[in-house]
């Protein structure tokens, strides 16, 4: 009778560590990794993606910016003014009107050649914005301009 509770007590205890062994390589679940996820999910390197007309306007902090930028030029902040503009490409990249500004505020501070190429950059993302798509053809035959005049 001693070595039926001897033996109860063994296959409990193997059941146990079983149990522990079990749950301790269970782990927690983890998110699928990037390979696993369908390659049309992925963002592709090296495309241009283009600007998507917005369904919902700007972020307020995005548009607050935009409007420091625009009164930091006004008072003659260039240099403030770009900074700030380049908090806003930070938030949102793909927004064609950043870009515009930036090059706005580069051809006042005289960078011809960094105006013309934000300009170009604009112009990439202003797919479905022809108003825009003249203003940085505007910038960029002013940056030529005045190139040539130096």
């Amino acid at each position: 009778m001693r070595t039926h509770g001897y033996l109860v007590w063994t296959v409990w205890a193997i059941c146990l560590a079983t149990i522990f062994f079990l749950s301790a390589c269970a782990g927690p679940k983890r998110p699928p990794s990037p390979q696993a996820l369908p390659a049309e999910n992925l963002p592709q390197i090296g495309t241009s993606q283009a600007a998507v007309l917005r369904d919902s306007p700007r972020s307020k902090i995005l548009v607050n910016l935009i409007k420091k930028a625009e009164q930091q030029m006004g008072s003659g902040e260039p240099d403030a003014a770009f900074a700030t503009l380049e908090r806003g490409v930070g938030i949102e990249g793909q927004d064609p009107f950043l870009w515009h500004l930036m090059a706005r505020v580069q051809l006042i501070r005289g960078n011809f050649d960094q105006a013309e190429q934000l300009a170009k950059r604009s112009t990439l993302l202003a797919h479905n914005f022809p108003s825009l798509k003249q203003k940085n053809r505007d910038i960029i035959a002013r940056s030529i301009k005045l190139r040539e005049a130096e």
